[in-house]
Formats: C-alpha cells, structure tokens, sequence
C-alpha cells in the first residue's frame, strides 16, 4: 500500500493516511491534491424515514 504500482505510483496513499491520522480527517479538495487527480468519483447514497419502516 505504500506505492509502487500503476494505480498508486509515488506512495500516496501512505501519505494519505499519514494527513488523515494527523489532521483527523481529510477533505475531498486534499484527498485529490495527495493523489494528483483533478477529480475524485463520489457516490452518496441517503435514505429517510418518517414513522414507521
């Protein structure tokens, strides 16, 4: 997990993790600056309920 392949080359997903234990959490904007991507692909998924399920 600390880099090396063609889908994290430079390691960053230690460093990632380094930010995120140091900071607590990690925001969309740096989580894509830590990569090198100008985009991250989310998905959010909701559900409300009201009275009785």
């Amino acid at each position: 997990m600390a880099g090396g392949s063609g889908a994290v080359p430079k390691g960053q997903v230690h460093e990632l993790m380094t930010v995120a234990t140091d900071q607590g959490s990690v925001t969309p904007e740096e989580i894509a600056a830590i990569l090198d991507t100008d985009e991250l692909p989310v998905e959010y998924e909701r559900r409300w309920s009201v009275g009785e399920t």
